[in-house]
């Protein structure tokens, strides 16, 4: 393992180890992951809809409060509409980052057993909510710069009264999400159109629940015409 492997596991010096291939816990509840710091895929997906699909692929202590956010957009719009895909990690007195994180565009199906039930399937929707280390909100992923527009404006009406900047992100910054291998537009029919949500952590310590009902209600009228 190189260094930065053998870091994240918590040492940077070399050691013997055995290696086990699962990963995933997923048959833990929330709070028995959290209770032995493990890692659960959850997802909820009613009847093959092809209509959208929820994601938060960094949950529970990775980056707090995104997991929240999915199965809100799928509770205000329908679960009979909405799929969510989550995943949550834990890690005990901190470190869930370091531990658990891969970016969303190296998170592959056959990594993820629940992922691959719904990878084929070309939703006419996706969005995804992250956390990252900046002060602000961007709006990014492979989907038309319209609807991008669109998931700012709502965002930011609901930011309104904080410091909070939202913005759509630049073609190839960091965090733009319109990786072709990101998850999110993977899922997409045509594979280019999801929104990449990225939030600090005070905009979902304080708005996140908002934030996600600002997405649902953006994406409402969109299902409506969605013929699945």
């Amino acid at each position: 393992m190189a260094l930065a492997a053998r870091q994240r596991l918590g040492t940077a010096d070399e050691f013997d180890a055995t290696i086990e291939t699962q990963v995933l816990r997923s048959e833990l509840t929330d709070e028995a992951a959290e209770a032995t710091s493990e890692f659960v895929e959850r997802l909820d997906d009613s009847f093959g809809q092809q209509a959208m699909v929820a994601i938060a692929p960094h949950g529970g202590a990775i980056e707090r409060h995104t997991d929240e956010q999915a199965e809100r957009v799928a509770a205000v719009l329908g679960g009979d509409r909405v799929s969510t895909w989550r995943c949550k990690g834990f890690k005990a007195g901190g470190g869930a980052f370091e531990r658990w994180h891969i970016t969303s565009g190296d998170i592959h199906e056959a990594s993820f057993p629940l992922l691959n039930t719904i990878i084929a399937r070309g939703f006419a929707y996706a969005v995804a909510f992250h956390g990252f280390s900046e002060d602000d909100v961007l709006i990014g992923g492979g989907a038309p710069l319209g609807l991008k527009q669109e998931v700012a404006k709502a965002v930011l009406k609901a930011l309104a009264g904080s410091q909070i900047q939202v913005r759509v992100a630049a073609a190839s910054e960091n965090y733009d999400g319109d990786n072709p291998n990101n998850i999110v537009n993977r899922l997409t029919a045509g594979g280019t159109g999801g929104v990449q949500i990225e939030q600090s952590i005070e905009a979902r310590d304080r708005f996140g629940l908002a934030i996600a009902d600002a997405v649902a209600a953006v994406y409402r009228a969109k299902l409506a015409r969605v013929v699945c």
